[in-house]
């Protein structure tokens, strides 16, 4: 699994490998399946629609591991410029961004003024809708840094959101920490390739952490301090599992919901809205959409089917 990781994370980061898929007609089929566009104002539309169908969306710009400050600043101003259009169209202005977009490569104090920056963008935008500034989890080198840079905007009181990986072994300690201050938690398994000193590495033992995070995530003392807990899955046994614990605690259709990416399972997607849970879309778009492609094909082998099937449209 590990090989299989770094063999895309290669293909990922390949400039040749990017310019030949991303200028083949066969893949641009693959690309308009797993991507809500080209640009912004097709990315709100494709918002739009998702929210006509039930399901609200975070939007994300493609491209990651921006070493300029100029890149970093132009990032802030893209993800700023969306939304308004959000909120025009009457969606959720919620977002999710990655450290590394926004500066941290460059320093983290520049990370922590630009996330600043478009937290207050998010906090100020005019809309009845969910308000969210997500920030994403990246490799277990800037975890630390990514909770530090989580709480600095929970005490200025902007509208934020934190990603925690399961298979981390750390993250029982981290999820204690959110459930006791309250927050928003996006709940992922976890897909870099890491060290197994850090990390579990079978999907038993994953997936019994996971189940575990959810524990905390749906108990009386997370519901106390107000924890939104987002369910980032697309594996059925384990939605089914947190819904039926959510629905023996209590817990309301408007306290939680489930997050899978665009294109994954999108008639599992309908099934649970019509079972009455809450539905958000990973709704990333750009130009940038290999790199982001076959990373998601490198956290699942089993993903490799999707883009298969999108392709030859089985």
């Amino acid at each position: 699994m590990r090989l299989w990781q770094q063999t895309m994370i290669g293909l990922a980061r390949s400039q040749a490998a990017t310019n030949f898929m991303q200028n083949s007609r066969l893949m641009s089929r693959f690309s308009s399946q797993f991507t809500g566009g080209k640009d912004v104002r097709e990315a709100a539309n494709r918002a739009r629609e998702m929210f006509m169908q039930g399901i609200t969306s975070s939007l994300f710009v493609l491209g990651e591991y921006e070493e300029k400050k100029e890149n970093a600043t132009a990032m802030v101003k893209e993800l700023e410029a969306i939304l308004p259009l959000l909120a025009e169209r009457g969606v959720d202005p919620h977002i999710s961004v990655d450290p590394t977009q926004i500066g941290s490569m460059v320093s983290w104090d520049l990370c922590q003024k630009n996330a600043t920056q478009l937290g207050q963008a998010v906090k100020n935008i005019e809309s009845d809708r969910r308000k969210v500034l997500m920030v994403d989890m990246e490799d277990s080198s800037v975890t630390q840094n990514t909770l530090d840079l989580y709480y600095e905007l929970e005490k200025q009181q902007v509208p934020t959101a934190i990603t925690i990986q399961a298979y981390l072994k750390r993250s029982k300690q981290d999820i204690e920490g959110i459930v006791a201050s309250g927050g928003m938690v996006r709940l992922v398994k976890g897909a870099f390739a890491e060290n197994k000193d850090i990390v579990l590495t079978s999907r038993i033992d994953i997936d019994q952490s996971y189940r575990e995070l959810v524990d905390l995530l749906f108990s009386e003392q997370a519901r106390k301090t107000g924890v939104y807990p987002v369910i980032g899955s697309h594996d059925h046994n384990m939605i089914e599992f947190t819904a039926n614990l959510a629905r023996e605690r209590g817990w309301n259709a408007d306290q939680w919901e489930v997050e899978m990416l665009l294109g994954v399972r999108p008639d599992y997607q309908q099934k649970l809205v019509q079972q009455g849970i809450s539905v958000r879309v990973y709704l990333p778009y750009g130009e940038k959409w290999w790199p982001y492609s076959v990373r998601r094909i490198g956290e699942n082998p089993r993903n490799l089917w999707f883009v298969l099937r999108s392709i030859l449209k089985v």
